[in-house]
């Protein structure tokens, strides 16, 4: 462990060099389009990287071996289930860093995690970072702003909810936040989100999710887009900020077109379903 000498967080010891004890658990499935900005952004920062990949053909497997990570197939059963998997394999490090595989630390994230896990304050059983989204060539400094999620915690301490969409690592005890930016290329272009979009409408409906009424469908949508676009400032990320609002706009449509779909086709009612999540107005993002 370092001791404050070295700020790089990097010391050597009898000639070899000694990374914080920082494992960092990744899910991929054929993600070549951004898995290499990961492995390139926990160089030299993590002891381990965990790779749960769940049938890859693009390439991914092996540019992850490559760069020396490990890699452990593991047939896709649930995002919550498939990230649960990867951080049950970390438990014997000190830290773990859970990433999608479309997110990537920007170097001032880097450099506030690399400070967080040296100093090891046990009074804090994890951190959350801004994850803000990259979109065809540019950053999204408004539209979903801020976006805190937990994504370093203490080496088995974490845990996935069990949720079909938007699952979420969760700790007990006291949660900070670093300052930095995680990266999120979290579609590649406008294809991309309306496909994603449809999918995790899908699972909305297949999970029971409730929505799918008049209201829903019809005030919903206009409601992501003016909070998005106006509350948010969208407007002032450009046509960027205008395309990625009223394509979330159209997420929260398809999503409750799909639930009321998935209810009339199941018998009708609304029943015991789970509330409807409220992350869908951010497009789908993964």
């Amino acid at each position: 462990m370092n001791d404050g000498g070295d700020p790089s967080g990097v010391s050597e010891a009898r000639g070899h060099t000694v990374r914080p004890d920082l494992a960092v658990a990744v899910t991929a499935m054929n993600s070549m389009r951004t898995m290499p900005r990961l492995l390139a952004g926990v160089e030299g920062l993590a002891s381990r990287v965990v790779v749960v990949d769940s049938g890859s053909g693009d390439g991914t497997v092996e540019a992850c071996r490559a760069a020396g990570a490990e890699v452990i197939h593991r047939p896709f059963t649930g995002y919550a289930a498939q990230k649960q998997f990867a951080l049950d394999q970390c438990r014997g490090h000190a830290w773990v860093l859970l990433l999608d595989s479309d997110e990537s630390l920007e170097p001032d994230l880097a450099r506030a995690i690399r400070e967080a896990v040296i100093r090891d304050d046990r009074a804090i059983a994890g951190y959350e970072v801004n994850r803000k989204v990259y979109f065809m060539g540019g950053w999204l400094d408004h539209m979903y702003q801020p976006d805190h999620l937990l994504r370093l915690v203490r080496g088995g301490a974490g845990r996935m909810t069990d949720q079909a969409v938007h699952e979420r690592l969760v700790v007990d005890g006291r949660v900070a936040r670093l300052d930095g930016t995680l990266r999120h290329d979290s579609w590649a272009d406008v294809d991309d989100m309306a496909q994603r979009g449809i999918r995790y409408a899908r699972l909305a409906g297949d999970a029971g999710m409730r929505g799918g009424g008049a209201r829903h469908l019809l005030v919903n949508p206009w409601a992501t887009l003016f909070k998005q676009y106006v509350i948010k400032g969208g407007f002032r990320d450009g046509w960027r900020g205008l395309l990625c609002a009223a394509m979330s706009a159209n997420a929260t449509l398809v999503k409750h077109a799909y639930i009321l779909a998935a209810r009339h086709r199941n018998g009708g009612g609304s029943g015991n379903r789970r509330p409807a999540e409220n992350r869908t107005d951010r497009g789908a993002q993964r």
